[in-house]
């Protein structure tokens, strides 16, 4: 057999466009250089005919005139081409190294199938490792290794692969394909059976990872409850006839099919009784399981199969070679940790993170994202970048370092999480922010190329926080200890990622250092274009009426202070003036008082004026539809140490006004795409705000220049080119 033998990839669906595009999606990333996909669709018309056409001529499409899996199967193989067939179920994600791992176990010319290990919906834990069934159609997963020993005819336990199994096509034809008998429910274990009675073998292997999310369909409800139970109890008694009674007497037979019917009937009841199904269901599964008892006896007591011609089943002569985004030679896996990610609410850091990730995925790496994640560790396949939210471990401390136990614990659980992605390929790189350092296990453990992103650091915030560094606790226990860590950090990684020139220039000065400029490299944010998702707009405004938003933290860095200072000036002179004030409230002002609290107790005319609506914090699609409604955007910050808030609304085409300080500088071009007032400065920012209220076309001119300042410096794929690039030149002149 060649190195790398043709396969055909097949996904078999019906009324699932969304799932399907997930893993059609997937596939893009794999590293295997010569294989096709192969979509059949059932009768549902759903969006996934048009999704597959999509494709044009990189796929091959056909639809299925039944809801009958092995029917679906069968058309599959007909018109593939690939000297092995590779099933994946549509929600069902395999990683990139799939088919490296299992192809080569077909150098066996006995192996007829082979198949890998299944995770399930978690991604973390196993749905299937290794197994077997008996001829009863029962599995049997305490293994912990391979059963070879079963591998020979006639065998009552068999080796088995489920959901993740790759056929040899000669196999398939020799036994005549999928036995149509099975609609849905051990069509696979029918056939791998039969292979095993005809002599081959099963290859089972700890390697070949795929990804099952086991979504609901028309036979499962979203808590993974079975709705439908004609055809598992059909083809339970169908199966068993056909392949158990040269070891146990049809009466035994019938004994099983009852048992097994028994035990669904009880976790029916179960299910009606904890509300996961109605009631109605009790009749309706004595309806199904009558019906099925009879047809499954009748027709499995009969012997016949429903197989298809065997020459129809050697398949197409023409092969569809599936381009992956970059071949394997140039594909590269990248880590970003970030302590938050979509869809929860997230900060600065998060957004970024999001934006980049998918960029370079977008170019065909693997990217995956390590995040905090709740209740139980999940990891998923999400436009492109796999996620992994992980709850956090308790570790013990290094003995030789300061450092807070909170702050230890969620690093070195990425830092662990990290060497489960590299126990299945190699990382080129670790990307940590600054901010809480969460790459500090990464630099203390060693391991990892690791590279450190500068964002605001906690020197910034406690400068503008300056309450803080008279609480001698927090300074002692946490403040001081971090800092420490910080410069460590920002000195020993082995590479340092700055998202503008100004936070370089103020965290040397800050701490005293300087940057290696060998392993220093700067790449401005960008983000992915906005403008066409959905928006929650906000309540529309009379006719003429002006609205200004702050984007922002309710907090002194984000220059909020300053700007309620004059509120309540501009309102009373511009009548047509709206202000939303878009963003976490909650913050502690002074004393016990957030700042909305402390600016309403001074102005308690302003507490309920319909032209000053404090909004909170509020979900993506309501952020989006408050750029979009923006008439100016304001974000006075102190210090940014690029200015996220500021290219967001230049994006939507706003005129923006931020401050003449950090990063905000590179971002905004004074008087061409924005306004760049004096930091905590009232007067500079009302004369800004002042300057674009009373000056329409002014106003629109600098947003038309600040979209296309987004478009030509600052998109997503201009930030990801720039870290891709900055990664390799590192790699090359530090070989590894």
């Amino acid at each position: 057999m060649n190195a790398f033998p043709s396969i055909s990839v097949i996904i078999n669906t019906d009324g699932r466009a969304a799932i399907l595009a997930n893993c059609l999606n997937s596939l893009r990333y794999l590293r295997y250089p010569n294989f096709e996909v192969v979509v059949v669709a059932g009768p549902t018309r759903d969006g996934t005919h048009e999704l597959c056409q999509s494709y044009g001529k990189t796929i091959k499409f056909a639809d299925c005139p039944e809801r009958n899996l092995s029917m679906s199967r069968n058309i599959s193989i007909q018109i593939s081409a690939g000297e092995l067939v590779a099933f994946l179920d549509d929600d069902s994600v395999p990683e990139p190294e799939w088919l490296d791992d299992i192809a080569p176990a077909f150098k066996d010319p006995d192996v007829a199938v082979a198949g890998g290990f299944l995770h399930d919906h978690t991604g973390k834990t196993y749905q299937w490792r290794f197994g077997t069934l008996n001829r009863f159609g029962a599995a049997d997963t305490t293994w912990e290794r391979a059963a070879p020993e079963y591998n020979f005819p006639n065998s009552f336990n068999y080796p088995h692969v489920m959901a993740n199994s790759v056929f040899r096509r000669s196999a398939i034809v020799e036994v005549g394909g999928f036995d149509e008998e099975y609609e849905y429910f051990l069509d696979e274990s029918d056939i791998i059976l039969r292979f095993v009675d005809n002599g081959w073998k099963v290859a089972q292997l700890d390697k070949g990872f795929v990804h099952h999310k086991f979504m609901p369909s028309n036979i499962r409800n979203e808590s993974r409850v079975l709705t439908g139970w004609y055809s598992v109890i059909k083809n339970k008694a169908y199966f068993s006839l056909q392949h158990a009674r040269g070891h146990a007497a049809v009466e035994e037979i019938f004994s099983v099919v009852k048992k097994e019917i028994e035990e669904f009937r009880s976790h029916v009841a179960w299910a009606v009784n904890e509300k996961l199904l109605p009631t109605a269901d009790l009749d309706r599964f004595e309806r199904e399981a009558a019906r099925a008892w009879s047809d499954g006896t009748t027709r499995g007591l009969t012997g016949k199969r429903k197989l298809v011609a065997t020459d129809s089943l050697k398949g197409s002569s023409e092969f569809t070679l599936f381009d992956s985004i970059l071949p394997a030679a140039k594909q590269n896996c990248f880590v970003f940790l970030s302590r938050t990610f979509p869809p929860g609410s997230i900060g600065g850091i998060g957004r970024f993170v999001h934006h980049l990730a998918r960029a370079i995925a977008g170019r065909g790496h693997q990217v995956h994202v390590l995040t905090a994640g709740e209740g139980h560790d999940r990891v998923d396949f999400e436009e492109g970048v796999w996620v992994h939210r992980i709850c956090v471990r308790n570790y013990a401390t290094p003995v030789d370092v300061e450092i807070p136990a909170h702050i230890w614990n969620y690093s070195r659980t990425m830092y662990a999480e990290a060497e489960c992605i590299a126990e299945r390929r190699t990382i080129a790189w670790v990307s940590a922010p600054i901010w809480d350092i969460e790459g500090i296990a990464f630099l203390l453990e060693g391991g990892f190329p690791l590279a450190t992103s500068l964002q605001t650091t906690l020197h910034f915030y406690l400068a503008t926080n300056p309450d803080m560094k008279t609480d001698s606790a927090f300074m002692d226990s946490f403040a001081r200890p971090m800092l420490a860590l910080e410069r460590r950090m920002l000195l020993e990684s082995d590479a340092v990622f700055a998202i503008s020139k100004a936070i370089v220039e103020e965290i040397e000065a800050a701490y005293k250092i300087s940057f290696n400029r060998a392993t220093l490299f700067h790449a401005p944010l960008g983000l992915a274009d906005w403008c066409s998702l959905p928006a929650a707009k906000p309540t529309a405004l009379p006719k003429g009426a002006l609205r200004i938003c702050f984007i922002g933290r309710l907090e002194s860095r984000k220059g909020i202070d300053v700007l309620l200072n004059i509120v309540p000036t501009l309102l009373e002179k511009y009548p047509s003036i709206h202000f939303d004030i878009v963003g976490n409230n909650k913050i502690i002002s002074t004393g016990d008082k957030t700042f909305r609290e402390v600016f309403e107790a001074a102005h308690k005319e302003l507490v309920d004026n319909p032209r000053l609506i404090f909004h909170g914090e509020v979900d993506e699609e309501r952020l989006r539809g408050f750029y979009e409604a923006a008439d100016i955007l304001l974000a006075p910050s102190r210090f940014e140490s690029f200015g996220l808030v500021h290219l967001e609304g230049m994006m939507y085409g706003k005129p923006v006004i931020g401050c003449n300080i950090g990063g905000m500088r590179e971002v905004i071009e004074n008087g061409k795409t924005g306004l760049l007032a004096q930091p905590g400065d009232a007067i500079s920012l009302q004369e800004n705000i002042q300057r674009l209220i009373e000056n329409k076309e002014f106003r629109l001119n600098l947003g038309k220049s600040a979209r296309k300042s987004y478009l030509g410096a600052f998109s997503a794929e201009h930030m990801a080119d720039g870290v891709i690039n900055a990664f390799e030149h590192l790699a090359q002149d530090s070989p590894r």
